[in-house]
């Protein structure tokens, strides 16, 4: 069973819907507008926007999480639009959008930094003329400042969650334990820990314009210390 195939049931417990993020990215996002949800988990923030009015398609590989968003959709009478499509696979949409986010360190499953400067340019392409692209990924700099980061353990009525970064050569290895009545389910997968000094010139060889970097969803200016890091730019 797939990493997050097997965290599918407990996802919206794990990472609840945030309405900092959402009112952060409806805040920078067209109004109404035509926008692509890349790497949408359960689809809580696709869900939130379609019901501001804006036309959203979400994408999320994971087939059982891709199910889990239009039974939500279908549950709540939502309009929305679910793919399959991974990153790589955006050019494949035939639609261009007014908006397109990528968040909860999705970014990082990518192997590289060509197969991320890769994605920077089919979002890009993507894009209507004065489109927004968000992305939000870890701070991986304060990550690798500390060699090792561990989380708070998440401890719900049903289950217990742990999470680690350990760094090993050029890669993050996540690694996660789910316990559920006693058995404990453990997953690995090596992230790529880009940085703000890495990812900041590839947006502009892809002729981003109005770039600007964040360290939480509250709009904190992006420094080392912030948790994140979170960058809006037009095309």
């Amino acid at each position: 069973m797939s990493f997050y195939k097997t965290l599918t049931p407990y996802y919206d417990q794990i990472f609840p819907a945030n309405k900092n993020t959402q009112q952060f990215l409806s805040a920078h996002l067209c109004k109404g507008g035509k926008i692509l949800d890349v790497g949408a988990g359960t689809g809580n923030m696709a869900l939130a926007l379609a019901k501001e009015g804006f036309a959203v398609t979400a994408t999320e590989p994971e087939k059982r999480m891709a199910e889990e968003i239009r039974m939500k959709a279908l549950a709540e009478t939502i309009s929305l639009n679910v793919e399959t499509k991974t990153m790589q696979q955006v050019e494949e949409f035939a639609e261009t959008y007014d908006g397109i986010y990528c968040i909860g360190n999705t970014l990082a499953h990518l192997r590289n930094l060509d197969e991320i400067a890769q994605f920077f340019q089919l979002a890009f392409k993507k894009l209507n003329k004065n489109g927004v692209f968000i992305f939000q990924i870890v701070n991986f700099e304060r990550v690798l400042e500390n060699k090792e980061f561990s989380f708070p353990v998440i401890r719900k009525e049903h289950f217990d969650f742990q999470r680690q970064y350990t760094l090993t050569g050029d890669r993050i290895l996540f690694t996660t334990a789910l316990t559920v009545a006693g058995q404990t389910d453990s997953n690995t997968i090596p992230l790529y820990p880009a940085t703000a000094s890495q990812l900041l010139p590839l947006l502009e060889s892809c002729r981003f314009k109005e770039i600007n970097t964040f360290g939480d969803f509250n709009s904190t200016p992006y420094s080392i210390n912030t948790p994140a890091f979170i960058v809006t730019a037009k095309k």
